[in-house]
């Protein structure tokens, strides 16, 4: 009964912590997703540790900035924190020790053979040794789907930043293009208050003004979509930096002159020179590259566990008997063994994992590859188109220019000359989108890279990080 009385105390101390629910709180993660500013004390430690340089409060808001509130504020990246807090706790579960078995028994006879004592009890104690190195393999693979969602962190930041990129390109193209458009219906307005003139007085006739008012309107309608898309974008770009419209106004995004990021971009052309030189820096940078060789890695390890499983994990069994009056120790030994299956059998399906993981790398290496001839191939072609338009737009301004001149000297008349501006702003417009055209194919060849080149290069020293796959 004394080994009873031991046992009493272990059973004890192992239901000391008990289950505790936590059940979702939906009203308080509501609030807490409409309550998120930018002027949160969480958020302004945040920056400072991140990005000490910044002026607070931020009043105006650029790439760097909004990529600092979507790493603070992003549910995206928040789940793939918590992806990787659970690998991490992966680890520590690999590296368990097996539980040890321990057995008692209690019987009582008769005593029809004359038994000194009526009682018999007795203690096991059963310890099993994991044999092969099995339970280092296991660190091993927990360790590699930690440094999986690790980089998956990386992935997700960058994602957020190239996805604000786009915003901001295509808000500066609305921006651009409104002003412009707002010239473009002041000149058709000047030029059919002209044409009204002319037909009242009987000079000019209905099919001359009609044309001419159709194009005002269409102009004012346009402008009128313009800046109802502006606002979307606006709110777009709110939302892609982690808030929501709940308590915030519109965030005062700092202007973008698309000309001179061009200009800076075109001075310093190694980057993204050809398509072998973004090719190397995506074959050598790119998260999902390293992510695939962790992968291949992990099934690489997994293949070793399986093999190491041909060898039985081996359990000694201690044990002490006191059965009817005699004292009895005893000592067993035991494990399993794979006698009706064949040691191949065992790792088949890892191997293929292994096989597979290896496929799956080389498609990722091959559609790399293609996308970075793509990517440089679409910029080259924006960018030659790019500079013909210029040309032309140089060639519109210098004529209007000119009947600007003769108008005001009284060469010409007013017509021609607000219809010469007319075809000028038309030019204008062309060539934003074409400008922001070629700011979007540099950002494909961004991604492409994974290496900030555009917009700002600031953030990549806290936001896009590397993640190195520890050889192992």
């Amino acid at each position: 009964m004394r080994y009873l009385a031991c046992l009493c105390p272990l059973l004890l101390a192992a239901c000391g912590i008990a289950y505790q629910a936590q059940p979702i709180q939906q009203q308080q993660n509501i609030e807490t997703i409409q309550q998120a500013q930018p002027t949160q004390e969480g958020f302004r430690q945040f920056v400072q540790t991140q990005y000490p340089q910044t002026a607070w409060p931020i009043t105006a808001w650029d790439i760097d900035r909004l990529t600092l509130s979507a790493l603070y504020f992003h549910p995206s990246l928040k789940v793939a924190k918590s992806d990787y807090a659970v690998a991490l706790a992966g680890i520590t579960s690999a590296g368990l020790r097996p539980l040890v078995g321990l057995n008692g028994q209690l019987s009582k006879s008769n005593q029809a053979n004359g038994d000194i004592s009526p009682w018999a009890y007795g203690l096991q104690v059963d310890i099993p040794f994991i044999t092969a190195n099995k339970r280092q393999i296991n660190i091993d693979i927990a360790r590699y789907q930690a440094d999986i969602a690790k980089i998956l962190i990386s992935e997700t930041a960058w994602m957020l930043r190239q996805q604000l990129s786009l915003d901001l390109i295509l808000l500066a193209e609305q921006q651009a293009l409104q002003a412009s458009l707002a010239k473009l219906q002041k000149s058709q307005a000047s030029l059919l208050s002209a044409y009204q003139k002319r037909l009242d007085i009987g000079v000019a006739g209905k099919s001359d003004v009609l044309p001419i008012r159709l194009q005002h309107d269409q102009a004012a309608w346009q402008l009128q979509q313009l800046t109802l898309q502006i606002r979307q974008t606006e709110q777009k770009i709110m939302h892609d930096a982690g808030l929501t419209g709940q308590n915030n106004a519109a965030l005062n995004i700092a202007a973008m002159n698309i000309s001179q990021i061009l200009k800076a971009r075109f001075d310093q052309p190694q980057a993204y020179q050809d398509a072998k030189t973004i090719q190397h820096y995506a074959l050598t940078n790119r998260m999902d590259i390293q992510r695939g060789l962790a992968q291949y890695a992990r099934a690489e390890s997994q293949l070793r566990l399986e093999m190491a499983k041909r060898y039985p994990d081996i359990t000694l069994s201690p044990g002490i008997l006191y059965e009817y009056g005699d004292r009895i120790w005893a000592l067993g030994i035991g494990g399993m063994l794979n006698l009706l299956n064949k040691s191949s059998d065992l790792w088949a399906h890892a191997e293929q994992l292994r096989q597979n993981e290896a496929t799956r790398f080389y498609a990722l290496q091959h559609h790399i590859i293609q996308l970075s001839e793509q990517s440089y191939l679409k910029y080259r072609d924006a960018a030659n188109l790019l500079i013909s338009m210029t040309q032309e737009y140089a060639q519109q301004s210098q004529r209007k220019q000119q009947l600007e001149n003769q108008w005001h000297q009284g060469l010409i008349d007013k017509t021609e000359y607000l219809q010469t501006e007319i075809q000028f702003y038309a030019a204008q417009q062309r060539l934003v989108t074409q400008q922001a055209n070629v700011l979007r194919a540099l950002q494909e060849i961004e991604n492409v890279m994974q290496k900030p080149i555009l917009l700002s290069q600031q953030t990549a020293t806290f936001a896009i990080q590397a993640q190195e796959v520890p050889v192992k």
